[in-house]
């Protein structure tokens, strides 16, 4: 066989070539090239299977529109082949004429731009790849109109993250595209239409947004969406703003402070006085972030939901040095959720920052490091991804434990369990040296 008949070119996809009257639909030479290539298809013959599917595709383009999948699925397995990087982009910009043309006959225009901008993404590595990417996945979401595919949805934002965090697209172009986005799928979410497996594959594209905006020049971020966020957008749609600004770690910014005050205006639930609590904290304002996740625990009937507000609420206490009321929440927290070691390793920071001042002498200040070792201990098994935070604690205050001979002198000896009171609490731990 002919190796010139093996290769495809993107500008021969695209030509156009008129049908002839041998190459009717569903002809005795496309059913041919059908079967030939689909059973060369199989073995993943793709070399030898290209061929085939040139002439189905060239002269026979209202074949069948699984005839541009398997053409894909060919020129892919030819690109994984490709001798050198010039050959894998020939193959490329063949896989996007069969998109393309697949649209032409067959429309799905959203479906396939989408497809073919996932495929661009992970062929053309590359700026202007990349770039090219961006403007197919771009169409797609837009003809979607407020309902894009999860996958699409999820490969454009975190293309527009990637591009704006290598400054190839500014920040307000990374905002007007995702924030249409965001609002899309939790707008669906709270529709109630969609299932289950919706929502979950809808918060991981969230917190992928959430980790990449946050590598984000933050200033310029929020000044970008404080001027694209009208007040009618505001007005009309104060709930999903607030999580599409919270998604884009923007929940410090004056949009968001309106957004999350009309949301709490039309329903005081426990979910407006969080966002409200979120504003604060982000600003730093540590006694009306208190007051919120306060009322934000005391309005939800979810003990996990609870326990974090109530995490939250000790850790605006602790920024205000307020150390009693900071423990007692986050003793609080963490009773209502076994698997919540941050309360546990909040108490034990606190512990262990103030015991110089809390001790009358070197064995008082000793006994509380006892405690606050303990406290990063638990924290460590309630929740192994707080394993290094812990550990560094734990190594910190067992340098300031008490000695052997202080021990002795006030008629401790290791092993012994003993009472302490820390902030009028009464801790019990194991003398340890």
């Amino acid at each position: 066989m002919d190796k010139k008949l093996l290769t495809i070119t993107a500008a021969a996809l695209l030509s156009g070539a008129s049908l002839t009257a041998a190459a009717q639909e569903k002809s005795e030479e496309s059913i041919r090239n059908h079967s030939l290539y689909k059973s060369l298809l199989d073995v993943e013959a793709y070399n030898y299977a290209a061929a085939p599917f040139q002439e189905l595709f060239t002269k026979d383009p209202k074949y069948s529109k699984q005839m541009y999948i398997d053409g894909v699925k060919i020129y892919k397995g030819l690109y994984a082949q490709a001798a050198d990087a010039k050959a894998a982009n020939a193959y490329a910009d063949t896989i996007k004429a069969i998109y393309m043309q697949r649209i032409q006959y067959f429309g799905d225009s959203a479906n396939v731009l989408g497809r073919c901008g996932i495929d661009i993404m992970k062929l053309r590595k590359s700026d202007n790849g990349y770039m090219e990417a961006f403007d197919l996945l771009n169409q797609s979401v837009t003809l979607y109109k407020g309902d894009p595919e999860i996958s699409v949805a999820s490969s454009y934002l975190q293309l527009a993250t990637s591009l704006a965090a290598a400054k190839k697209i500014t920040v307000s172009k990374y905002c007007q595209s995702s924030m249409p986005v965001l609002n899309a799928l939790y707008t669906n979410i709270a529709s109630g239409k969609k299932d289950a497996t919706y929502a979950k594959n809808a918060e991981s594209v969230f917190n992928a947004v959430k980790n990449g905006s946050a590598k984000l020049n933050q200033k310029l971020l929020v000044s970008t969406v404080d001027s694209l966020t009208t007040q009618s957008d505001i007005d009309n749609n104060a709930a999903i703003l607030c999580k599409v600004l919270q998604c884009l770690n923007c929940d410090n910014s004056d949009s968001y402070a309106k957004a999350s005050e009309i949301m709490y205006q039309n329903n005081p639930t426990a979910e407006a006085a969080s966002a409200i609590a979120r504003f604060y904290k982000r600003s730093q304002k540590w006694d009306k972030a208190a007051q919120y996740y306060q009322e934000a625990a005391q309005k939800t009937t979810d003990d996990l939901q609870k326990s974090d507000y109530l995490y939250e609420t000790a850790s605006a206490f602790g920024m205000l040095h307020k150390y009693y009321d900071a423990v007692s929440f986050a003793k609080k927290s963490a009773e209502l959720n076994a698997s919540n070691g941050k309360p546990l390793l909040l108490i034990a920071a606190i512990y262990g920052a103030n015991a110089p001042s809390l001790a009358s002498d070197a064995f008082e200040r000793g006994k509380i490091y006892w405690v606050a070792a303990d406290y990063a201990a638990k924290a460590k098994r309630a929740d192994y991804n707080l394993k290094n935070e812990a550990e560094s604690l734990i190594n910190k205050y067992a340098h300031q434990f008490p000695s052997k001979e202080e021990a002795f002198m006030h008629s401790v000896q290791g092993g012994q369990q003993i009472e302490v009171e820390i902030l009028k609490f009464k801790e019990s731990t194991s003398a340890r040296f």
